[in-house]
């Protein structure tokens, strides 16, 4: 009997588009994200590498600015900077104020000279220099449209005035600039305590890579438990709507036959849907990591044990039972789908917390109690069960709290079987129906 309620069951909600068009949805947004973010990214790093407008304005009574700008116009290909210089003398104002900057840009806008950067050597600029004391430089940014790396063109202008200033103070001395910048050769290694892995390499790749995963891999598990929970919601609303779940009700059938069939349906289809937002989730990161051209992870430093692995999978199959249960109860609670989703959207902001909190938090840091309350709670579990994952091995008590969540998860089902009667349904739809008319007219008056 349970064998047909099942298959009656996934027939309903395969059917139903309502059902599986936001699995769908969800696939499909998120490779979207991913161009519409990697998209102007891209386009911001190769603005990164195009040549530099800037102005030079030269109020230095002494050579060595003079020399400077020599050198920037020797190699305008090479460090791909586009250079105007301004005759000081042109400006009314001397002194460094407010006045004197507006004054310089006023005069740019007004010939047309199109500029980012402009820079102002002071008047002691080589005396500074000459005694090798540090130097002062006056740079303005002329900001025209705001960019995530925009300010990156700025800082590779001040990089190269900085690695000249540099080269000179070092002459004679036979030291290269490039000992003073890089002034030995690291070999890197890491040691993963929890783990006692080592792992070759830099550092900086391990940590984003275990980082990345520790903060998005729980994310991906709320997402889905949300969708669990929204489905089983919906299916169960859809049947409300239509009063097939009256008619059902009314058979010699056990109403735990009934429960258990929903919960199957909702199990099996939720783990396909889950499917979708997963690749969805990998092409989105794909795509993200092509066009920024860099390595957010390495899958190489994802070692989890074949036994954490199993862990995992039976935390995370009692999370998506318990998620779909909770989803059967708003269903069954609400007469309509509108309802339902009234419902469901607080709710999925309930399972999100966790999430959130999981996702952003060091677990070494969690006391002992906090730790056991979050390994026993199923829409905790699988979250900080991965991320330990990641790190460490699992704590050797993890059957006990995985026996713990599958308890938790039985109990709302025993109590969800014992009000799953029709006369019981109704009772409670009606109650739910009078609290929203009585707010209604309240609004009204």
């Amino acid at each position: 009997m349970i064998r047909i309620l099942v298959i009656k069951e996934l027939k309903d909600l395969i059917r139903d588009p309502r059902i599986w068009i936001p699995f769908i949805i969800s696939a499909i947004i998120m490779p979207a994200i991913g161009f519409a973010m990697g998209i102007p990214m891209k386009s911001s790093q190769e603005a990164l590498a195009k040549p530099i407008n800037i102005a030079i304005i030269n109020m230095d009574v002494g050579n060595e600015a003079k020399k400077l700008i020599e050198y920037i116009k020797e190699k305008p290909d090479r460090l791909k900077l586009n250079l105007n210089v301004i005759n000081e003398k042109i400006f009314t104002h001397s002194s460094f104020d407010e006045k004197f900057y507006r004054e310089i840009i006023e005069y740019l806008n007004n010939n047309e000279i199109d500029v980012e950067i402009i820079i102002i050597f002071p008047q002691n600029f080589s005396e500074n220099f000459i005694h090798r004391e540090k130097l002062s430089i006056i740079t303005i940014n002329v900001v025209k449209d705001v960019s995530i790396f925009g300010g990156f063109r700025g800082l590779r202008v001040e990089n190269i005035i900085k690695n000249y200033i540099r080269e000179r103070y070092l002459e004679n001395t036979n030291i290269s600039l490039d000992i003073i910048l890089d002034p030995y050769k690291s070999f890197t290694l890491s040691y993963l305590h929890g783990k006692k892995r080592i792992y070759y390499g830099d550092p900086s790749m391990l940590m984003s890579s275990l980082g990345f995963a520790s903060l998005f891999l729980p994310l991906i598990l709320m997402m889905i438990s949300v969708s669990v929970m929204q489905m089983s919601a919906t299916s169960m609303a859809v049947e409300n709507e239509e009063k097939t779940l009256e008619t059902l009700l009314t058979f010699p059938i056990p109403r735990t036959h009934i429960l258990f069939a929903k919960l199957l349906g909702s199990f099996i289809v939720s783990a396909i849907g889950s499917i979708f937002n997963i690749v969805g989730f990998i092409i989105y990161m794909g795509i993200f990591t092509v066009f920024m051209n860099t390595g957010l992870f390495n899958i190489d430093t994802f070692v989890i044990s074949i036994q954490d692995y199993i862990y995992i999978t039976i935390s995370i199959m009692a999370t998506v039972l318990f998620t779909a249960t909770l989803g059967i109860v708003i269903g069954a609670l609400s007469s309509d789908v509108r309802i339902a989703s009234t419902i469901t959207g607080p709710m999925s902001m309930v399972v999100m917390i966790p999430g959130f909190f999981i996702s952003y938090s060091n677990i070494g840091s969690f006391d002992i109690f906090t730790k056991i309350i979050l390994y026993c709670i199923p829409l905790t579990q699988p979250m900080i069960m991965i991320k330990q994952a990641l790190f460490s091995n699992l704590p050797i008590e993890t059957p006990i709290y995985l026996v713990l969540s599958l308890i938790f998860s039985i109990i709302l089902i025993v109590i969800t079987a014992n009000f799953f009667s029709l006369e019981k349904l109704s009772r409670i739809q009606r109650k739910i129906m009078r609290r929203k008319y009585k707010k209604i007219s309240f609004k009204y008056h």
